[in-house]
């Protein structure tokens, strides 16, 4: 009877130390994949923002990707990360925080750049302009597959003396 006990112990130690040992397997997996993600999201900052290559765009989104609910596609949006370029030379984004989890990604970011370009139809003020977003990305294999961005436009049109008035109200009045 104590040589059974003794064995199922011991199969009962083995068979949890097993299962511990993939948790830890499946979690370290897990943390690279985060860690990846995260890299990818800096990455398109850096090199895109910082060093003024849209071209990263190609290596790091899906051909076809979720942006705020619409299906875009990637020379979409290296045009509108040249619009911020030409309008702002010296453009550069800090990411102020970044969190993941699964394949999710999120930053708060705070942009600072010179108004020396036309920019949402806004002449060159040579303004120094700082404004902050936010954007949330789903990463799959490796790429952006779905991304929603969210900046303070409306305090950077202001910054640059841009009239912002509501859009009119569309229909009839709500009581």
């Amino acid at each position: 009877m104590g040589s059974n006990r003794f064995a199922t112990t011991a199969l009962f130690m083995t068979i949890l130390a097993s299962t511990t040992h993939c948790t830890a397997r499946s979690a370290d997996r897990s943390d690279a994949t985060v860690a990846s993600n995260k890299a990818v999201v800096r990455r398109w900052i850096e090199e895109g923002f910082n060093h003024a290559r849209p071209k990263v765009v190609d290596e790091l989104f899906a051909e076809r990707v979720a942006v705020n609910g619409q299906a875009v596609d990637r020379e979409t949006l290296k045009q509108n990360m040249a619009r911020h370029l030409a309008g702002f030379p010296d453009l550069h984004v800090h990411i102020d925080e970044i969190a993941a989890e699964g394949n999710k990604v999120g930053i708060w970011y705070t942009v600072e750049g010179t108004h020396q370009g036309d920019f949402e139809g806004v002449r060159p003020t040579d303004h120094r302009v700082t404004w902050v977003g936010s954007d949330l990305f789903t990463i799959e294999q490796g790429k952006i597959v779905e991304a929603r961005f969210l900046s303070d436009l409306h305090g950077l049109l202001t910054q640059l003396g841009a009239t912002v008035s509501p859009r009119p109200a569309v229909g009839p009045p709500r009581p």
